[in-house]
């Protein structure tokens, strides 16, 4: 079996002992859960509010989903805005995307006052298609985007395509044509199956270490009013009209409101003593999916990009457990020990994880993997080297999704002293950023306005 090994963890370097949990504690606010979504809701919760916050990670800080990501940063759903449009209207579809695009301002605001030192890497990415239907999806996405008030992600087509032509009319100012070859330049592709390709600001970065580095802020900052305990698993959420008792080992941690930001969603059980049930709706409602990645280091001679790929046979039918296609990033990579060099990450294959299964990392690893990735970038990306490289990192990571595809964020209708920042979908920092924010308007109890993410009304 292939040893599950992160380059974003062997980068961390971390010197800070883990502190569990040794005695009943009580505070105004806990976090369940210690990746970015939990992070971010800490440092706006700390920043925004006088709370008093508890952190409770069942591992280690970025240690779980975070840790295992693909380092991406990216501002799209894992389905098509045209999609997400017509179940809740062009409206709602447009400010949802323009509040994940709002997030990017937000990390500006943490490094600005953190004064943080994890390099995040800010540059145009690319997706590239290569069907009609892709096309035209790019196309009707950029109409809910323009209507409200977002600028269109830039569309080139090629010059040479054959089905250029079938393109509807209506469309005809709103992508541009260019020669085949620099849709295959800036897709850094050799498979000439790609006929277009989409560009807006994307970005990467090793968001276990930039939690490493806030949670370290956050401790230094806030020590009265921040307490972190990891190793540490709540595994029942008790519910009242009154408070939250979190049971933690042998322990209860009494608080006021939680917030549950984590993709461990089968590790705990929530019960509600003063009204309709909960526990089963909201373990139906999130279901875990299984992404796999690999990375290798080449020469530092290229520069940092992240480009998603949809080669023939990738449908976008608005599946909320993902679309077929495969994502590639590449950015600086300093390991100790290492000479500075690129870390050229690919994912892409992914399993869904049954219902009710625990997930261990370690057990779900799979030894075809490394054969399906090296296929791929040996038939789609032209930097691949000839000979095939040596990949010192495997790992997989788990992703929480929810039946629409739409992150859930904000408290839960049946008791408000439950609320959430989760459900990543695929694509987890920046939503998890711009939901820590929302979460820190809701504690401060004035009118926050409705969203796409608020969590649905599980009586109706």
């Amino acid at each position: 079996m292939i040893e599950n090994r992160s380059p974003w963890l062997h980068q961390l370097n971390r010197k800070r002992p883990v502190v569990a949990i040794d005695s009943h504690h009580a505070a105004d606010l806990a976090i369940v859960g210690g990746g970015i979504a939990g992070v971010a809701t800490a440092y706006f919760a700390l920043r925004d509010t006088k709370e008093t916050v508890v952190m409770l990670e069942a591992d280690k800080v970025a240690h779980g989903a975070t840790g295992h990501n693909a380092g991406q940063i990216a501002s799209y759903f894992e389905r098509p805005l045209s999609s997400l449009a017509k179940e809740f209207g062009e409206e709602k579809a447009a400010a949802a995307q323009k509040s994940v695009e709002s997030a990017w301002l937000l990390i500006d605001e943490i490094l600005a006052e953190t004064r943080l030192t994890t390099p995040v890497y800010r540059f145009t990415g690319y997706a590239g298609v290569s069907c009609l239907n892709h096309v035209i999806t790019r196309l009707n996405d950029n109409r809910i985007r323009t209507k409200g008030g977002l600028a269109p992600e830039s569309l080139m087509v090629s010059e040479e395509w054959a089905d250029r032509a079938k393109i509807p009319h209506e469309y005809a100012e709103e992508y541009s044509v260019v020669p085949h070859k620099d849709i295959m330049a800036l897709l850094d592709a050799s498979n000439p199956d790609y006929i277009a390709a989409s560009s807006y600001q994307k970005g990467c970065t090793n968001s276990a270490l930039l939690c490493e580095e806030i949670i370290a802020y956050l401790l230094a900052t806030y020590p009265e009013r921040f307490t972190l305990r990891e190793g540490s698993p709540v595994t029942r959420v008790k519910l009242s009209a009154a408070d939250v008792t979190l049971i933690v080992k042998e322990h209860e941690v009494k608080v006021s409101r939680v917030v549950l930001a984590t993709n461990g969603f089968e590790n705990f059980h929530i019960f509600h003593e003063s009204g309709p049930q909960i526990d089963t709706t909201f373990h139906h409602d999130v279901t875990g999916r299984i992404g796999y990645m690999a990375a290798y280091v080449e020469p530092l001679s290229n520069p940092p990009t992240a480009i998603s790929y949809f080669p023939k046979g990738a449908d976008m039918t608005g599946d909320p457990t993902g679309e077929s296609y495969f994502y590639l990033t590449r950015r600086p990579h300093e390991a100790e020990g290492m000479p500075t060099t690129n870390l050229v990450c690919v994912g892409g294959p992914d399993m869904p994880l049954p219902n009710q299964a625990l997930y261990v990392r370690d057990e779900v690893s799979q030894d075809h993997i490394p054969g399906v990735i090296d296929q791929f970038m040996r038939e789609n990306y032209r930097l691949y080297p000839v000979d095939k490289p040596e990949y010192p990192y495997h790992w997989n990571g788990l992703m929480g999704y929810t039946p629409g595809g739409v992150r859930r964020v904000g408290p839960e209708p049946v008791n408000p002293r439950l609320l959430y920042n989760l459900g990543c979908n695929g694509v987890g920092i920046l939503p998890s950023i711009w939901g820590g924010k929302r979460i820190s308007e809701f504690l401060l109890g004035g009118a926050v306005e409705p969203s796409l993410f608020d969590p649905r009304d599980q009586r109706s």
